[in-house]
């Protein structure tokens, strides 16, 4: 009697074992999400209050900082992020419900790519190794630290967990975070109008070194009496509308020299631009011998010795915005599209 009911209870100990498996393999694989019993990942989310945020992607980090005067910073570049994609991350951020559980195991952590970033850099795994976001108070508070480990591999959906949590997650759709420092600054440069233009003079040791000026915006363009380069009226709209929209594509540290410059052979030349204010603008571009390699670009502001004799308020605010100026570009390199470059240096490479 005895031996039935052992062989039946081991039976559906049996059934039992592998039914928790099954259910177990299938949440990895087809783990739905709740639309009804899903919940936020973030309930409300104070930006006054947010400091910080720290982003970790592909082995890269990025720091973006908080200014009590408004605006965001770049920690490590030092330098003026974009509000938008930062508004766009915080947006994204809020809109995000959770899932279902997929697991609370911390051993299949890797098999979702959930592990915890190391904290060397080069370390980092994109198999095994989580990208991250987080939120901070100004007190160094944590307001949120998400790990974003690998999208489903059937369907749409990406696994994610709580830093410091086993549960594994599954959200809707993929969190994108740039990972590139560069996407996150303000990358524009100039904005100068063709009507504020009131001199241009390139100087470089080739032939098409040229100096022009007029007396108004309405007035011809005309050549100092030595130049023989004049560039013709097509040549002059090219330089004044990429004075009209330059930007930069990267930022690079102070004092680090770019590779495809080390060891080569530098061109360097001078555009000038003088504005009918006063305003001067220095920009120095170089390059290497190759013609499909991007310009470096370094600049700086001035102001007309006569204007700064004849200070008004108008003059005083010229020389704020010139400090201003000089303060965000002194000591920046700054790399701009090879053809961005050859516009202003009116280059035919």
């Amino acid at each position: 009697m005895f031996k039935p009911l052992l062989l039946i209870t081991l039976v559906l100990l049996i059934i039992g074992t592998g039914l928790f498996i099954i259910k177990d393999q299938t949440n990895y694989k087809n783990s739905p999400i709740s639309d009804v019993g899903g919940h936020k990942l973030l309930e409300k989310l104070d930006t006054k209050a947010l400091n910080q945020i720290n982003i970790q992607v592909e082995g890269t980090t990025v720091s973006l900082l908080q200014l009590q005067g408004g605006g965001w910073q770049e920690k490590s570049l030092n330098y003026e992020a974009d509000t938008q994609p930062i508004q766009d991350l915080l947006l994204n951020l809020s809109q995000i419900r959770l899932g279902d559980l997929v697991t609370n195991n911390p051993d299949h952590h890797e098999r979702f790519s959930l592990i915890s970033p190391p904290e060397k850099l080069e370390e980092w795994s994109k198999e095994r190794h989580a990208d991250s976001v987080t939120l901070l108070h100004g007190d160094g508070t944590l307001i949120l630290s998400l790990l974003l480990g690998k999208e489903r591999d059937n369907g749409e959906g990406q696994y994610v967990r709580h830093s410091g949590s086993d549960k594994v997650y599954l959200i809707q759709e993929r969190l994108s975070v740039d990972s590139a420092v560069d996407d996150w600054l303000i990358k524009d440069l100039l904005a100068l109008e063709s009507a504020q233009v009131a001199g241009l003079k390139l100087q470089n040791g080739e032939e098409r070194s040229f100096a022009i000026n007029r007396d108004s915006a309405e007035a011809e363009w005309q050549p100092d009496a030595e130049n023989v380069n004049t560039p013709d009226a097509d040549q002059i709209k090219k330089v004044l509308d990429r004075l009209a929209l330059l930007s930069f594509t990267k930022l690079y540290k102070k004092d680090v020299v770019p590779e495809h410059l080390e060891d080569s052979v530098i061109v360097e030349e001078t555009l000038l631009v003088s504005l009918f204010d006063g305003r001067i603008y220095t920009l120095n571009l170089q390059n290497n011998v190759a013609p499909s390699g991007n310009y470096i670009l370094s600049m700086r502001m001035g102001v007309l010795q006569d204007v700064i004799v004849n200070a008004n308020t108008e003059d005083s605010n010229l020389r704020q915005e010139m400090d201003l100026f000089n303060k965000k570009v002194n000591g920046r390199i700054f790399e701009i599209n090879s053809w961005e470059g050859n516009e202003l240096l009116l280059s035919d490479q």
